[in-house]
């Protein structure tokens, strides 16, 4: 396995998305050696698996830009969270935040739960349109809240063909690729200190593009 590239300048504008501010604009920079599609690391991803509850953080198995990985993310700190922001995928913290932990398969309900013991919200589509975002919404019987986890490794929207992706901000997005960079581009900026990265999420139809931007696994806390 490759050693993730060593971040020399981690600079990148905040997404506008839905109704993100842009904060800055920069340029983020690696040394040569990026991570390939097919390198997975230590969390594997057996505790999360299809048909089965799981609770703790899920990642993108692909790390992309980011050595420590995406997390399946709510915007803002555990302590002020944006809850009118899209859900994201963001730079995994050190330690198990709040604001990344969630139960998948809720009860065996097929919902995502958020665990932050203050709301009771759910991962929810906003349409089973291919083109839909992904929300936190008071938890209900909804089709737009129930979710499998395939034996692809994809969590796909219940009774379509609809699955979670990261978005692509290289070639044919807004960014050019520097470099030995990973030609899915460089993540946005998710706080002003540039330490941490972000993407949108995206409903998209399951397959679509590269598998490995919405293949996902349990990371494993314990």
């Amino acid at each position: 396995m490759q050693t993730p590239p060593q971040t020399v300048a981690k600079v990148v504008p905040r997404y506008i998305g839905t109704n993100f501010i842009a904060i800055a604009l920069t340029v983020a920079l690696f040394v040569p050696g990026c991570i390939t599609a097919d390198d997975v690391s230590a969390p594997a991803a057996t505790a999360l698996s299809p048909g089965s509850e799981y609770t703790g953080r899920i990642r993108l198995s692909r790390f992309l830009d980011e050595p420590d990985g995406y997390c399946l993310d709510v915007p803002g700190p555990p302590q002020n969270v944006m809850l009118q922001f899209p859900l994201v995928a963001h730079t995994c913290h050190a330690d198990p935040l709040a604001d990344q932990v969630f139960s998948f398969n809720d009860g065996g309900s097929g919902q995502i739960r958020w665990t932050m013991e203050a709301y009771d919200l759910c991962f929810t589509a906003d349409a089973a349109d291919g083109k839909s975002a992904l929300n936190l919404g008071p938890c209900e019987a909804s089709p737009m809240q129930t979710f499998e986890y395939s034996v692809g490794r994809e969590i796909q929207l219940s009774g379509t063909e609809l699955c979670v992706h990261v978005e692509r901000t290289g070639p044919g997005s807004f960014q050019p690729v520097a470099e030995g960079q990973d030609d899915y581009g460089r993540g946005r900026s998710a706080n002003p200190q540039f330490t941490h990265l972000m993407r949108r999420l995206e409903l998209r139809p399951c397959g679509d593009g590269d598998p490995s931007m919405s293949r996902w696994q349990a990371m494993d806390d314990g």
